[in-house]
């Protein structure tokens, strides 16, 4: 009796720790530090918070190497005037200090429910300035890694301890962390700032001054050596490391745009040009595949065992959302994630059994639970559609390479025209880039201008025209010979195919090869003749949400609707965000980012809510 008690007991202890959960947004964190002629900084961090519900507030402080903190005062707000928040101190029976290896880590007691607060941290560090015999450097990680959420708007506001008149040219700013931050230097204030912070990002601080504004720092403190040179080259490399970047991201921006631009004009013209390149390549060039009639019309059965983003690059030529729609379903058809409805929205929870996942798995299970969710679950709805930060956008890149890298294991490969007929196509695609301007001049007629356009596409057709080799061919054909069998609801129908486990496995693939709709239709109709049970009618609640098929759960329309708008928005978007920043200074005049660390401290800072 008294195990069961225990047990019972234990059992209401679990539930009532994972019922509640923070919930919360940080729009803004504003940062304000003023440097000290003696070396040190006074710093005011302000944290705005759009609470649903918490129990209080979590901050870190890192001083490694920045000296024990002198004082910290906090406090909280009691609401606005003219435009500002007034501020009362908080009492330190509300909140509780720990410190390990030089982190300061404070636990704010702030019950709040669906309002907004503002929160202020108001600390001096000692040592925030080396002196050096030719530069005074400040170097710090003004926003660190561990904030437990995204942050709408960063705000670093730092004051050089000198007169505005001051010539602040002999003031170098430098700042570090996603590219598309910024930084504005006037008089004596330095300004970063970045929209949509995300954790594990961070906003560095690297300025050098003269010495001499720091006259009353400790004698013994000085560090005689010359290092400003070494310092400014250290930086220019990273700002030309940063804006080569930028320029790559600006150029496809900029080759998409110029499409948009004149596509009504374009697309006729280059209709006909491409139905002339496809003539060649498909009755020319590539012949009749010897494959195309081997497996018949229909296939009933998966014809390999490759994965579902695999089989769809295969028959689509692209790699795309589709194929990360269809590996997360795949996932769950495999109940290595399980779906549950938490207050009317859709959470993914990862299980603990993720052995033996393909690479290109791993990828997408890391996108989606470490960058979007909390490296357990994700909630569909709460993944935001703004732009990605830049790791996220090449872990993206990095899965695209995992798909071709397994296709060339596989020599599923394309062969080329070869020397002469590539070396031909690139002459005639010369000769209409070049002579564009010229007829366009003589002629005074605008026309002319599409053949530079026709030349542009036609040069690198010259190499990259390419035709399955006899390995694709035959992949080609089998998956063929299956995607049709998929998109003819009569095979289906036919089929009668009563396992909903087999339903499930051809959903994930027509997913992927872009023929859901057929499927899901063929599905339907199974249910109304009886040809497989309907899961639909089990009990309410989150255990019988897990039991459903993955056909009736996709049927949903919620989950449907969310996870299509999560693949789409956050597989389109993860290459604008570095296209749109602005470029680096090498000379500490401002600007943008750059995305390495100067080894500025202060990166452990962060901070959430319980």
């Amino acid at each position: 009796m008294k195990k069961n008690k225990i047990f019972i007991f234990l059992i209401f202890i679990f539930f009532n720790i994972i019922s509640f959960a923070a919930s919360y947004n940080i729009t803004n964190l504003d940062i304000l530090a003023n440097l000290q002629k003696d070396g040190s900084m006074e710093v005011q961090e302000a944290v705005t918070y759009d609470i649903g519900d918490i129990n209080g507030i979590l901050f870190d402080i890192d001083t490694k190497g920045f000296g024990e903190l002198n004082y910290i005062d906090i406090f909280e707000d009691v609401g606005q005037k003219n435009g500002q928040y007034q501020y009362k101190r908080v009492p330190s029976s509300k909140y509780e200090i720990s410190l390990s290896d030089d982190l300061y880590r404070i636990k704010l007691y702030s019950k709040n429910s669906n309002n907004t607060r503002n929160f202020l941290f108001v600390y001096t560090l000692p040592n925030a300035v080396n002196v050096y015999n030719d530069v005074a450097q400040f170097n710090r990680k003004m926003v660190g890694e561990n904030w437990q959420q995204s942050i709408d708007n960063v705000s670093v506001k730092i004051n050089i301890p000198v007169d505005e008149s001051y010539d602040n040219s002999k003031i170098f700013a430098f700042g570090h962390g996603p590219l598309t931050g910024d930084i504005i230097k006037e008089y004596n204030i330095v300004q970063y700032s970045l929209e949509n912070y995300y954790p594990g990002d961070f906003v560095e601080a690297h300025i050098l001054m003269e010495p001499e504004i720091f006259s009353k720092i400790d004698k013994n403190k000085i560090i005689h050596k010359n290092v400003k040179e070494e310092l400014l080259a250290m930086e220019k490399e990273f700002a030309d490391e940063a804006n080569a970047e930028r320029e790559r991201a600006q150029k496809r921006e900029e080759f998409l745009n110029d499409i948009k631009k004149y596509d009504k004009a374009i697309f006729t013209s280059l209709a006909s040009f491409w139905a002339a390149i496809m003539f060649y390549i498909h009755r020319i060039f590539k012949k009749e595949n010897k494959y195309k009639d081997k497996f018949g019309k229909y296939l009933r059965e998966l014809p390999d065992d490759y994965s579902p983003a695999l089989a769809g690059t295969i028959m689509t030529g692209n790699i795309n959302n589709e194929e990360i729609l269809a590996t997360l379903l795949d996932l769950i058809r495999r109940k290595k994630i399980e779906l549950e409805e938490v207050s009317g929205k859709n959470r993914l929870v990862l299980k603990a059994d993720t052995k033996n996942l393909r690479t290109q798995e791993n990828t997408i299970v890391d996108i989606y639970f470490n960058d979007f969710g909390d490296g357990k679950s994700v909630v569909l709805e709460d993944i935001k559609t703004r732009n990605l930060s830049i790791s996220t956008a090449k872990k993206f890149e990095k899965w695209q390479y995992q798909i071709l890298s397994e296709m060339d294991r596989l020599k599923l490969d394309y062969e080329s025209l070869g020397f002469i007929k590539g070396a031909l196509f690139f002459i005639i695609g010369i000769t209409f880039f070049l002579g564009a301007g010229a007829l366009t001049s003589i002629t005074e007629n605008p026309i002319f201008i599409l053949l530079g356009f026709m030349g542009f596409i036609l040069i690198p057709s010259s190499f990259a025209t390419k035709k399955p080799n006899s390995n694709l061919q035959e992949a080609k054909a089998r998956w063929g010979a299956f995607k049709n069998f998929l998109e003819d609801y009569s095979q289906l129908e036919d089929a009668k195919i009563s396992s909903i486990h087999l339903w499930e496995q051809y959903f994930v693939y027509a997913v992927a090869m872009g023929v859901s709709e057929k499927v899901v239709k063929a599905y339907k109709k199974a249910l109304e003749m009886g040809y497989v049970q309907d899961t639909a009618g089990l009990n309410s609640g989150v255990n019988s949400f897990r039991a459903l098929s993955l056909m009736d759960t996709y049927s949903r329309g919620s989950f449907a609707r969310s996870i299509n708008n999560v693949t789409k928005s956050s597989y389109s978007r993860s290459m604008s965000s570095i296209s749109k920043s602005r470029r680096s200074s090498s000379s500490g005049g401002g600007g943008g980012f750059s995305s390495r660390s100067s080894g500025g401290g202060g990166s452990r800072g962060g901070g959430g809510a319980f």
